[in-house]
């Protein structure tokens, strides 16, 4: 038999589905699986999912607990092994197997009787059972498989060892053929023997096995009345759950009981079809050829295997419901929501990238925008510069009509108007400036109107913005120069103040009479 797992990739058959239970049959390792296998789940589930581990016969018969901790070292090794990543298997088998670890960096070919004694050794007074010393070596065969490590294989150890796992690796299958459709029909007959001897029908249809167990109960309760037809109902039954099989369902259904298991509801979950009342009979056949039982034994072993086939019933469905299914489901809700949330952060990112073309756009039109503004504001800063610089003739072209009218239409003589003393206190109230003029005629209207300032033609030079803050501006005409004047116009330019001409007359009442009215009117 050990010649049939020589080639490597038939040791790794082995080997790998192995050093999956030697890590999660570990309870020391157990909390360390669950750190490591929830910082990248899915990823590990799905590699277990795709690996040649899922459904390993193997895993599923130990219990729930070290099955789902297999499983997820399965997936752990997997991911490794497609990764080339193996940081995480060896930082589980340098915490629970530390010393294999240490071993292995200490020798160069592995020798398994010489790490035997050793582990022994360092556990002192301590007793080693031997499925710790069965994952020691597991776990030393794997490390020194991959770092290429020679191993002595002519020991007695290595082949007691490979023996073991060789066996329980073909184990699944013997029970599959123990248990094949086949073996039941090469020992029908004896079967049938044992229908008889329980009185069940050959070809009766039980739905479950309550009903089956029920059927036995009342065919015992038959065959005491048969033989003793005048016993009442309570003593039938009574007789039944003492002098027949029937006893052993009595205390097994009690027992169920005892550790909180309504019996009922148990079998009536539980369907039994030929086919496995035909492997139960066949098992009992084992037994008694096997195990030498007696005839009260075969009841009991008969019985037994019953109540054996509703509680593996209910244990395989419980961790199928919790290992497969429940988690199963569990991952497409997960990969369901993680396909929604991918879709989202898509829809997202295409969101995004609309938003920043848009505000890209946007901001171009913005700066475009922006430029346009301040060439506009330019332009107006620029305009209203030159609209400062340009004089306003509004006011001088006022000035000059009513002036050439005046020459042209000499004003008759009012009847009533004031004395020469009310104009001079009129006039001398304002703030009048006057230019030009020869200097002879201002000197006698500088003496008349002694308030009036006057300002020489020939002072060109001289600061006039004064101009801004007079009652009125006169010009005499006689006697001013070109250059002067556009001066004073740029300046009353910047003012609301009046301008008007003086026709120079000698007479000063009359001047003092043409500046009244040009100030009353």
């Amino acid at each position: 038999m050990l010649n049939q797992i020589d080639s490597p990739l038939q040791e790794q058959e082995i080997l790998y589905p192995f050093l999956c239970i030697a890590l999660g049959g570990n309870s020391y390792l157990h909390p360390t699986i669950d750190d490591f296998y929830r910082k990248n789940e899915w990823e590990y589930y799905e590699a277990y999912q795709r690996s040649e581990w899922n459904g390993n016969p193997l895993f599923s018969m130990y219990s729930t607990k070290s099955e789902e901790k297999i499983r997820q070292v399965a997936g752990i090794l997997e991911w490794c092994c497609q990764n080339q990543q193996f940081h995480q298997l060896d930082q589980l088998i340098k915490k629970g197997y530390k010393y294999v670890y240490q071993y292995l960096q200490h020798h160069t070919e592995i020798d398994l009787e010489h790490f035997i004694r050793s582990f022994a050794k360092r556990q002192k007074n301590k007793m080693v059972k031997e499925i710790d010393l069965i994952y020691q070596n597991i776990v030393l065969w794997y490390l020194s498989d991959r770092q290429n490590k020679p191993i002595n294989k002519r020991n007695i150890a290595w082949k007691s060892f490979h023996k073991v796992l060789f066996s329980s690796f073909n184990e699944n299958n013997m029970q599959k053929a123990l248990f094949s459709k086949s073996t039941i029909e090469q020992n029908r007959e004896e079967i049938n023997q044992l229908y008889e001897k329980y009185d069940i029908p050959k070809n009766h249809r039980f739905d479950s096995l309550g009903y089956f167990i029920e059927y036995l109960i009342s065919a015992n309760i038959k065959r005491m009345y048969e033989a003793n037809p005048n016993c009442s109902t309570d003593t039938a039954e009574h007789q039944v759950f003492q002098n027949s099989p029937c006893k052993y369902i009595g205390a097994l259904g009690g027992w169920l009981k005892t550790l909180k298991i309504h019996e009922l509801d148990a079998t009536e979950q539980i369907p039994l079809s030929k086919t496995d009342l035909d492997m139960v009979l066949l098992g009992v056949l084992y037994a008694k050829k096997y195990n030498y039982i007696n005839k009260e034994e075969q009841d009991l072993f008969f019985i037994t295997c019953l109540y054996l086939k509703c509680l593996g019933s209910h244990f395989l469905e419980t961790k199928q419901l919790f290992l497969d299914q429940s988690k199963q489901d569990y991952y497409l809700e997960m990969k369901t929501k993680e396909s929604q949330l991918k879709d989202q952060e898509e829809d997202l990112i295409r969101r995004q990238q609309s938003w920043q073309f848009t505000n890209r756009r946007q901001q171009k039109e913005i700066e475009g925008l922006t430029e346009e503004l301040r060439e506009a504001q330019s332009r107006i800063r620029l305009l209203e510069e030159k609209i400062e610089r340009m004089e306003d003739y509004s006011d001088e072209v006022h000035a000059l009509r009513n002036y050439v009218y005046s020459e042209e239409h000499e004003e008759p003589i009012a009847d009533k108007q004031p004395s020469f003393i009310n104009m001079k206190e009129f006039i001398e109230s304002k703030r009048i400036v006057i230019f030009g003029g020869f200097p002879n005629w201002r000197q006698k209207l500088k003496d008349l109107l002694e308030t009036i300032e006057f300002v020489d033609a020939d002072e060109m030079n001289r600061d006039i913005s004064k101009v801004q803050r007079a009652d009125a501006v006169f010009i005499n005409t006689t006697v001013f120069g070109h250059a002067f004047y556009r001066k004073i116009m740029k300046e009353l330019n910047k003012s609301e103040t009046p301008l008007f001409y003086l026709k120079g007359k000698s007479n000063i009442e009359s001047t003092t009479l043409e500046i009244y009215k040009c100030l009353t009117q």
